[in-house]
């Protein structure tokens, strides 16, 4: 996934676009929430606005890890975020290859945008990619995040302890994983 190419998928109700300037004004509000930000591993808690405004700006290659971040907006207003990061073998994933993080702000759960959103990133992915595997995972407890990824075809690839920035300790993380084959099966009748 380049980084520097401008990427936007389009799904029944939402479109998935680059991240612009502005942006972090009306994020910065869903995003500052700790029934957001808890099941999250990376941002710090509390979240200020400037926390925000570094993000949209910075390049989508934190740690060196290539990383194509997407907006999702709803009628052309911003209600979250979802990336797809290149990431080496470790314990949270068996084999090199893309992982997906993604959030929403809390006003727009129980929609079934979520499931839409990493449905059209994964079949970008998928359609892009030599990739046969895409991996994510969530913190135990986070039973809606998980449902998402299982209607989509991930299964449950282990548990290890992640380290939570907003929590500022390591919590236990159920590692999910979606194979080609599986995806195909799960939206197969989404076609």
């Amino acid at each position: 996934m380049p980084v520097d190419q401008q990427i936007t998928i389009r799904t029944a109700r939402l479109l998935l676009r680059d991240v612009r300037e502005g942006d972090d004004q009306r994020l910065f509000p869903l995003f500052a929430n700790w029934e957001v930000i808890r099941w999250l591993s990376s941002p710090p808690w509390p979240y200020r606005r400037e926390d925000m405004r570094r993000y949209a700006q910075q390049p989508a290659e934190p740690a060196g890890e290539p990383e194509t971040r997407f907006v999702i907006t709803r009628d052309a207003v911003p209600i979250g975020l979802i990336g797809a990061r290149m990431r080496g073998a470790s314990e949270i994933q068996r084999h090199p290859g893309p992982n997906i993080g993604y959030w929403l702000g809390q006003p727009y759960w129980g929609n079934g945008y979520m499931s839409e959103v990493v449905r059209g990133v994964a079949a970008h992915i998928f359609s892009e990619r030599a990739h046969d595997a895409i991996y994510a995972g969530v913190f135990v407890g986070n039973d809606a995040s998980l449902r998402v990824q299982e209607k989509l075809g991930f299964v449950r690839d282990g548990e290890t302890m992640l380290f939570s920035n907003p929590h500022q300790k390591a919590l236990p993380h159920i590692n999910t994983v979606l194979a080609r084959a599986a995806f195909r099966r799960a939206t197969a009748h989404c076609a």
